[in-house]
């Protein structure tokens, strides 16, 4: 054996320095944010902002996006199986034509609608057995992903637990999307630009309240539900600018790109948007906490005011709704 291999590091030895260096790095990086923190501390916004990326980074915000959007695309392919069994039993009343006029869709998408319509009764089916087991299957797995994902936010022991009321909320939250989106599309049918454009502001407040209920389902520090606003407006907000960009700008180009691409590049765009949806929920769960360690609770504030402040002492339904005795708790 030669000096230089005597002096070689072995390969546990290469191992350990491997993990004395990750550790060292880790120890920067943690030192580097706290005094971040600290020098913006006075500013709140700025302050939330980096604690916000910085809980998003710890709970591994990007792929647990991923995770999300993956499985709302598993959802979604079961529940347009379903939708396609629907449309085979309603097709005696609504023409195929008229509903993808509707739903703003053209070409081979128009196409795929059309022969929807005609399909055979025992297809009708069977597409919409299948569609409800695989919503059934698919909506367990992405709940599961919910539920983990917030307790990850809020820092609690992990668990991915779901009940049947997260599922069955989830379910509703895609039905939404896809109602609102053929209701936008009429309204611009038909009163144009301007009052589609408004009409949006209503479209905001449902999705607001759909996320409310939802993430009220998973599990959070505090029972207080006034926690979960500024993700619901973050979620919200997203999901709203996603659909308008959708009716504005895409529906042509959705349709020649069925035409070029074929199923890929639908499936693309679909991935694409869910993605991003997926992103915006992770982060709106770090919102939450980061929000509610940072100022407390909102529903404290409001109850605080001069004339507001009588109803929980009236009412001690209101103050275990909004957790406004663990707020006493907390202080003493």
């Amino acid at each position: 054996m030669s000096p230089s291999d005597a002096n070689r590091p072995s390969g546990k030895g290469r191992f350990d320095a491997l993990v004395a260096g990750a550790k060292e790095r880790m120890k920067r990086e943690q030192d580097r944010w706290s005094a971040l923190l600290a020098k913006h501390e006075d500013r709140p916004l700025i302050n939330v902002g980096l604690r916000t990326y910085q809980r998003d980074r710890e709970v591994a915000g990007t792929v647990v996006g991923s995770a999300i959007a993956f499985r709302m695309f598993l959802f979604f392919v079961p529940l347009l199986l379903f939708v396609v069994g629907l449309a085979g039993f309603v097709s005696q009343w609504v023409d195929a034509d008229e509903a993808s006029h509707d739903a703003g869709v053209s070409g081979a998408l128009q196409d795929q609608i059309r022969s929807a319509f005609e399909q055979p009764g025992s297809t009708r089916w069977l597409a919409v057995l299948l569609g409800l087991l695989g919503m059934a299957t698919t909506g367990r797995t992405l709940s599961k992903v919910m539920v983990a994902s917030s307790a990850l936010a809020w820092r609690l022991p992990m668990t991915n637990k779901a009940s049947v009321r997260v599922i069955g909320a989830l379910v509703g939250l895609v039905a939404a999307v896809g109602v609102l989106a053929v209701l936008a599309n009429r309204v611009r049918e038909e009163f144009g630009l301007g009052v589609t454009s408004v009409s949006f502001l209503a479209v905001f407040a449902l999705y607001t309240v759909t996320w409310l209920t939802i993430t009220s389902l998973l599990p959070r520090a505090t029972r207080d539900p006034s926690v979960l606003l500024p993700g619901a407006v973050l979620v919200a907000a997203t999901t709203t600018g996603m659909q308008a960009f959708s009716q504005f700008y895409l529906p042509d180009r959705i349709g020649r790109a069925s035409e070029l691409y074929g199923a890929v590049g639908s499936t693309i765009v679909t991935l694409g948007w869910f993605f991003i949806l997926g992103r915006a929920i992770v982060i709106a769960m770090a919102l939450n906490a980061v929000v509610h360690e940072r100022f407390g609770s909102i529903s404290q504030l409001v109850f605080s005011l001069p004339v507001l402040r009588i109803l929980p002492r009236k009412s001690a339904w209101i103050r275990r709704y909004f957790g406004l005795d663990e707020e006493r708790t907390g202080q003493r």
